[in-house]
């Protein structure tokens, strides 16, 4: 009797481990990088622009403070003297100011007159404010010594006063300001400002 025996193999697979290419985790390693690339420069850019909100409010604060100080003064004040000479002691006359005319010219950047409290008899208590170096200044000894209003980082180009009605016992003295310049807030940037107000004095020119 003859047997046949017969010897069946199964394959089995291979076994194989799965991973990334080295080109995949160079392409996935550049994108994540420009990823934050994008979202660093996005908060470094957001920082710097509220660093310099926050310096031109503070810096603008001042200049508000400022005029806000000059306007309360003058509104309570009279005998107004617009212009400054040499010879402070002439600051106890009124004088208007001329109006601007075409060529921009027009009005004066220094004003003088009495505060609430003063005696147009005395030439050495009149409040006076004058722009020098870029700076408003203000004096409260008929302009023998001054002091700045305006901090060193607002570079003031122009202040004018512009005054009408100045005479004594008939006109409500009207006074008109006008600022221009910079805030400067670094060697790379600046905010420039324009302003213009009108104030009127509380009582006519009365005389003593």
């Amino acid at each position: 009797m003859t047997y046949f025996s017969s010897r069946i193999r199964t394959a089995l697979p291979t076994s194989r481990q799965g991973g990334f290419s080295l080109l995949e985790m160079i392409v996935s390693t550049s994108i994540f990088i420009t990823v934050m690339l994008v979202i660093v420069g996005a908060l470094i850019s957001l920082t710097d622009a509220s660093r310099k909100a926050r310096a031109t409010r503070i810096v603008l604060d001042n200049l508000s403070a400022a005029t806000d100080s000059m306007s309360r003064n003058i509104r309570m004040g009279s005998y107004f003297h617009c212009g400054c000479e040499a010879n402070r002691f002439n600051y106890v006359t009124p004088q208007s100011c001329a109006t601007m005319d075409a060529q921009g010219n027009g009005g004066a950047t220094c004003i003088a007159f009495e505060p609430a409290s003063g005696n147009p008899s005395n030439a050495n208590d009149q409040v006076v404010y004058q722009l020098t170096a870029g700076r408003i200044e203000r004096s409260t000894d008929g302009g023998q010594t001054f002091v700045g209003l305006t901090a060193p980082e607002i570079v003031m180009g122009d202040l004018r006063f512009f005054v009408y009605g100045t005479t004594v016992q008939v006109d409500q003295p009207s006074i008109t300001m006008l600022l221009r310049g910079t805030a400067t807030l670094s060697t790379k940037t600046s905010t420039a400002f324009n302003m213009q107000t009108t104030i009127a004095a509380r009582t006519p020119n009365f005389a003593p």
